[in-house]
């Protein structure tokens, strides 16, 4: 019989407070069924996503050093961090509304800590080292050839696993198909990625094969929101003490919740529970869902699928334990915390849409030359005019080729000089652009001003447009 679970410990720790290194039991079912289908979806998409484009862009590409990122098919640059707020905002506050109302669904189904350990890593120790009984066993039987031979497959096809996972995590920083090059050629050619893909190997080694649970138990701190984001409406994992209470054979207080002892002690009857420890044996972080809801549970439905199998075997009703409301109560969608979350959601989505559809495919900015604020210069005519020097630093954020050229809007008064007007540039390219304006003394007021208006027109091709900016010429004060 398994030893008493004490609610008030962690239970991947011993008494001497030494790791208990869990594995746990596979488990059949509804749930392992769909959860097997949502991995496989998710590794796809994260080993294809690097080599997709759209518009020409890589899907997604965070290129950091040239402060460039690309999100389906949307390029944007380091000016653009406003509608990267939109976006981040948006994906923090989804993932409040998923956990107030669905618990944490994140956790058990859509986390790579997840997805990678239980769909990779654990189906390469089946493979190698056999069930949870025989890796049990294994684990400690003495040191033998076939356990050598056996732990040290199995961390090679870690370390391949690590590395491939590494490298399709770069692809998204680096870019895949510069990457694929960069693995054909002499790794002293690319030092610092070459480290890179090194150390983040070892990262992912280290976490999926080896410390696992502990990082949702010790360093995640998600399960320690759970207090803030999930109240009685919300979903989660629950043990029905009602009907399982008192379990099938002696009354154990030091493994059950309160509600669970009241439960025994106020009955004569024998509950459903059967104590057969079987959804402590698959969870793996260790717990007792018994025990009630525990920040180490990451809601991976584990225990519901195992627990509905024993139900079966000893004809009883599926749903000891379920998925069920904190309250106990039918889940509602019009409580004020979701319905807060979507507006704000809302609000942020349409922010994005619309500062999206109104940005223009040419970001560019003025600039005053380099040196004086301005110089006297003469004219065609030998008149001495006022020269202002300018810089523009024009970038094409469009997907075509585009030509652009700069006009003033006082050309009767003011004369723009340009060595090359107009200009092209590629989709993505920046360039510095300088011109001179010359305008008459006439022309300033007191303050040595003289307000105008810049015009650039671009054309892509298929359509025209323009764009305009204040201009401020600089001149003597009368």
């Amino acid at each position: 019989m398994n030893a008493p679970l004490d609610p008030t410990k962690l239970t991947s720790v011993d008494h001497n407070g030494d790791r208990v290194h869990l594995i746990p039991a596979e488990v059949r079912g509804f749930f392992r069924r769909h959860r097997n289908w949502s991995q496989a979806v998710l590794l796809f998409i994260f080993l294809a996503l690097p080599w997709t484009t759209i518009n020409g862009h890589q899907t997604i590409h965070l290129n950091i050093p040239d402060r460039e990122f690309s999100f389906f098919g949307i390029l944007y640059r380091s000016h653009d961090a406003p509608l990267l707020f939109f976006i981040f905002a948006t994906l923090a506050l989804g993932l409040a509304l998923v956990t107030t109302l669905w618990g944490r669904v994140w956790c058990g189904w859509a986390c790579p800590q997840t997805v990678f350990i239980d769909g990779v890593f654990r189906r390469i120790e089946q493979w190698v080292e056999g069930n949870y009984i025989q890796r049990r066993a294994l684990k400690d039987a003495p040191m033998s050839l076939e356990k050598l031979t056996k732990k040290s497959l199995k961390w090679f096809l870690f370390t391949v696993a690590s590395s491939l996972i590494a490298h399709s995590f770069m692809a998204y920083f680096v870019g895949a198909k510069e990457l694929a090059v960069m693995t054909q050629n002499d790794p002293a050619e690319n030092s610092t990625y070459f480290w890179l893909v090194i150390f983040f190997t070892s990262v992912v080694l280290f976490d999926f094969g080896w410390f696992r649970e502990q990082f949702c138990v010790i360093m995640c701190p998600y399960g320690r929101l759970q207090s803030v984001l999930l109240d009685t409406n919300s979903l989660a994992i629950v043990y029905d003490a009602k009907r399982g209470e008192p379990r099938r054979g002696a009354l154990n207080a030091s493994r059950m919740s309160l509600q669970s002892v009241e439960t025994a002690l106020n009955t004569k009857e024998q509950g459903d529970c059967v104590s057969c420890n079987r959804c402590v044996q698959v969870c793996p972080t260790g717990i007792d869902i018994r025990n009630g809801l525990q920040m180490e549970c990451i809601a991976c439905t584990a225990c519901v699928d195992a627990c509905d199998e024993i139900m079966e075997k000893v004809k009883k009703p599926k749903g000891l334990i379920r998925y069920e409301t904190l309250g106990g109560q039918k889940q509602s969608y019009l409580k004020l915390r979701p319905i807060a979350l979507s507006l704000l959601i809302v609000v942020l989505v349409s922010g994005l849409s619309y500062s999206v559809a109104t940005r223009k495919s040419v970001d560019f900015t003025l600039l005053r030359g380099h040196g004086l604020p301005f110089s006297f210069v003469q004219n065609e005519k030998q008149e001495e005019v006022i020269l202002n020097q300018f810089r523009l630093h024009i970038t094409n954020q469009g997907s075509k080729v585009s030509q652009y050229t700069l006009s003033l809007n006082d050309p009767g008064v003011l004369s723009i000089n340009v060595a090359e007007n107009p200009i092209t540039l590629q989709p993505g390219q920046s360039r510095e652009w300088y011109f001179f304006v010359k305008a008459p003394k006439s022309v300033f007021n007191k303050d040595g001003k003289f307000q105008s208006k810049l015009r650039l027109d671009y054309f892509d091709g298929s359509e025209n447009d323009s764009i305009s900016k204040d201009l401020t010429i600089l001149g003597p004060r009368l």
